[in-house]
């Protein structure tokens, strides 16, 4: 009887974890969806300088070819995200004798990403409010409440950095420590330091590479 109750809280934990990402997913899509449509068009790109295609008419035929894999790109991106963040909570849980199921501390990591999707809303709703004449180049550094609006003409080196220091990615983290805190034996002080020391540097790493090869890749950006 232990054996089947066991078993069927861990098929419910499995579906509920599933259904998150489901969600997740699905709203990630939306937003796409609404930036595509009515922010990053074909005509945005073209008034920004930065046509899709050399060729006359032929940045519609390129943009439509690109948006499938717009949405497959960011679905990869975000459960690879997601898995990488709980194989490391999952380790510094180890490390701190807290044996805790993998699917636990995804459904937590899931949970707490949906912090992300308002930033990504208020971007949306604002960009032609803060810049009628937008570029691409401010659409990629426009960032609500993050360090990088607080210094202009920054070099491309700390652009991304700046971004990602914001007040949701801090919000993140308390997030991830309250998830953390409901399902293993720890208080929430030792949560926060658990998140901060394991998953702080993988990000500061993360930072540090993105940077990189945007500078190798692209040593005209910014």
């Amino acid at each position: 009887m232990k054996f089947t109750k066991k078993s069927m809280n861990m098929k419910l934990l499995l579906k509920n974890c599933y259904l998150n990402l489901i969600v997740l997913l699905t709203l990630t899509f939306i937003l796409i969806y609404f930036t595509n449509r009515y922010i990053l068009t074909v005509g945005f790109y073209e008034n920004s300088s930065d046509p899709l295609s050399g060729i006359p008419g032929e940045s519609q035929r390129i943009y439509e070819s690109l948006q499938s894999w717009i949405y497959i790109s960011s679905a990869i991106y975000l459960i690879a995200k997601l898995f990488i963040i709980s194989v490391i909570l999952s380790i510094a849980l180890y490390l701190n004798d807290q044996q805790i199921k993998f699917n636990r501390i995804f459904k937590v990591t899931i949970l707490a990403e949906f912090i992300f999707l308002i930033p990504a809303c208020i971007k949306i709703v604002s960009f032609r409010t803060v810049f009628p004449d937008g570029t691409v180049s401010d659409w990629h550094q426009y960032y609500i409440l993050s360090a990088l609006s607080l210094f202009k003409g920054v070099p491309a080196d700390w652009a991304y950095a700046l971004q990602t220091l914001n007040v949701f990615e801090v919000g993140y983290w308390f997030l991830l420590a309250f998830g953390i805190s409901r399902i293993s034996g720890l208080d929430y002080d030792l949560s926060l330091r658990t998140v901060v020391v394991s998953y702080l540097p993988a990000l500061i790493i993360w930072v540090a590479v993105v940077t990189f090869c945007t500078l190798i890749l692209f040593p005209g950006f910014g």
